[in-house]
């Protein structure tokens, strides 16, 4: 199975705290414990791809959804701040060859919050190690727009 989460994950994260140092970045949002402004990151889908899966149906390349949600509660500036982010977010997905497939603004039940999300999709292939054996080891995922 390729799984490729924590990369992802990490990577939105290394980059949005670089410009937003304070920012609070999770794989889930809990509103009892939120803090704001805050951005998840999810995987939501993770299907192989079928087309290219040897006759031993062994995995080559998986076609994977990931979900970037941004909420805040700024009283005046929540959708600004909430467009800032997924605008900054929206480019690092773009930079790991990510189609964004998706953007909305989800039905809100809870008024004292502004949420803003995106869709993006990308086919990822197995990975494959570069400079095995030294310090600079480094796992690399082929990732492709389809």
């Amino acid at each position: 199975m390729i799984d490729i989460e924590n990369l992802v994950f990490n990577t939105v994260a290394d980059a949005l705290h670089t410009l937003y140092p304070s920012l609070n970045i999770t794989i889930g949002y809990d509103e009892e414990k939120a803090v704001y402004p805050t951005v998840i990151v999810r995987e939501t889908n993770s299907v192989p791809y079928q087309s290219a899966n040897t006759d031993a149906s062994a995995e080559n390349y998986t076609r994977v959804t990931y979900e970037v949600e941004v909420v805040s509660n700024k009283e005046h500036t929540a959708r600004s701040e909430c467009k800032q982010l997924l605008e900054s977010a929206d480019t690092v997905m773009q930079s790991m060859k990510f189609r964004r497939i998706h953007k909305n603004r989800p039905v809100n039940t809870d008024r004292t919050v502004y949420r803003q999300y995106a869709r993006y999709e990308a086919i990822v292939g197995k990975p494959y190690v570069v400079n095995a054996g030294t310090a600079n080891e480094k796992t690399v995922y082929p990732m492709y727009r389809r």
